[in-house]
């Protein structure tokens, strides 16, 4: 399939598979008119990229991945570093929100208060 099909079937843009294929995460075989033409593994390829960058993977971490499988050699204690690599920045990351989601409850509490102090004040003023 050419450039074309591909950004229709992946959903990815033409710059997007250009930038891929740059990346050497896609190939694309060429023409003698310089065409690229795509087969159907490269769009499981791109539907692999786009779901691992949906879980928060780098495109370096996709391409490790990518040719440990092209090439069959898929080592176990390096797939493993991976994912704990990735376990330790989701573990991190959830901290984080939880630190954030503490301070904006505060926040909201102290806010809520505030707001009520100043009506008070508004009604008390009003009254006189």
């Amino acid at each position: 399939m050419r450039i074309g099909e591909l950004e229709k079937r992946s959903g990815a843009s033409r710059h997007t598979l250009r930038y891929y294929e740059i990346l050497g995460l896609i190939s694309a075989l060429r023409h003698d008119n310089n065409y690229r033409e795509y087969s159907q593994q490269t769009l499981n390829d791109l539907g692999f990229i786009q779901q691992a960058q949906g879980m928060g993977f780098s495109l370096g971490e996709i391409g490790e991945i990518l040719k440990a499988r092209r090439e069959q050699q898929l080592d176990c204690a390096q797939g493993a570093a991976l994912v704990s690599r990735k376990l330790m920045e989701v573990e991190q990351k959830i901290a984080d929100l939880q630190q954030l989601r503490d301070f904006l409850c505060s926040e909201k509490l102290r806010l809520e208060a505030s707001a009520a102090e100043q009506a008070a004040i508004r009604t008390t003023l009003a009254a006189r």
